[in-house]
C-alpha cells in the first residue's frame, strides 16, 4: 500500500513539474574557451593521436615520458 502511494504521489508530482527550456545558443553564443585544470603536465599525458586508417595504433605524449 505504501508503494502504490509514493508511486501515485510521484507520478502526480512528475506530471505537474515542467523542466525550463533553455535556449542554448541564445545563452552562451558570447562565452570564449578557456584552460581549466592543472597548469603543471609533470607525469600527465599530454597529447593523444591516433592512425585513421589502423585504430589499433594510438601515440602519446607526455611531459616526462615513461607510459
Amino acid at each position: 500500500m505504501r508503494r502504490t502511494i509514493f508511486f501515485l504521489s510521484f507520478t502526480f508530482c512528475f506530471l505537474l513539474v515542467h523542466a525550463q527550456q533553455v535556449d542554448f545558443a541564445k545563452q552562451f553564443k558570447n562565452w570564449k574557451p578557456r584552460n581549466i585544470g592543472p597548469a603543471g603536465m609533470s607525469g600527465r599525458v599530454t597529447a593523444i593521436d591516433a592512425v585513421w586508417t589502423n585504430p589499433n595504433i594510438i601515440f602519446l605524449g607526455t611531459a616526462s615520458g615513461g607510459v
